[in-house]
């Protein structure tokens, strides 16, 4: 069975769902311009270190759906470092063991926090607003179980609609779920997803039917 604890460990090689919300539940996202902000960070901060599964942002949540990479590439981890901290960081990431699981997992924990710090800063000059932005500890979801994956990434991409957000979740703009029924260019990886379902006509087919919801492996 998952663990649903703040506490789970990121490991590499491994499937995660990760959640977080504004702190007391306020927004965590204003404006379009925020959800394409949003979106261009974890393009920045987490490509190269996993798989991205499915994501959907909401006014004031946030649910991701990731495959950690099982190793990571020198040069990548040292191309998302700040140019002015490049030659202090090349010592230290060549002294790391990068096939290493628990390594691999500090890595992209530690992309996950710039992420979220970077994002918070923006938002923050944007509102005049101070203080955290979102729940401190964030919530992780290790997935163990195939049949619990194909359901998060459904769970994932049907959240807008679960919370009124829009009336058919197909439809919404700032989830997954487009890109996988389309052609154009995407940061999914469409090819594991597809694989996980059985293909792609079998992904829609298990998207275009409701599902029980399974609280026990839910995170919201």
């Amino acid at each position: 069975m998952p663990s649903i604890k703040t506490t789970t460990p990121i490991l590499g090689d491994r499937y995660y769902h990760i959640f977080n919300r504004g702190v007391n539940k306020q927004n965590i996202f204003y404006t379009e311009a925020n959800y394409i902000y949003f979106l261009k960070l974890l393009d920045q901060f987490l490509t190269g270190y996993v798989d991205f599964l499915a994501f959907s942002l909401m006014p004031n949540h946030f649910h991701i759906i990731l495959r950690i990479f099982n190793s990571l590439d020198f040069n990548t981890i040292l191309f998302n470092e700040e140019l002015k901290n490049r030659s202090i960081q090349k010592e230290r990431f060549s002294k790391m063991n990068l096939n290493d699981q628990e390594v691999v997992g500090k890595l992209v924990v530690r992309q996950l926090k710039k992420l979220f710090i970077t994002y918070s800063m923006a938002i923050n000059k944007q509102e005049n607003r101070v203080g955290n932005l979102f729940d401190p500890k964030y919530k992780r979801l290790q997935i163990n179980d195939q049949d619990y994956l194909k359901y998060a990434i459904f769970y994932t991409n049907y959240n807008p609609e679960k919370h009124g957000l829009i009336e058919d979740f197909k439809e919404y703009r700032y989830s997954s779920f487009k890109a996988f029924i389309g052609s154009t260019p995407t940061k999914m990886n469409r090819e594991l997803v597809y694989e996980l379902y059985g293909g792609k006509n079998s992904f829609l087919n298990y998207h275009l039917v409701m599902h029980e919801e399974r609280a026990e492996i839910i995170i919201e």
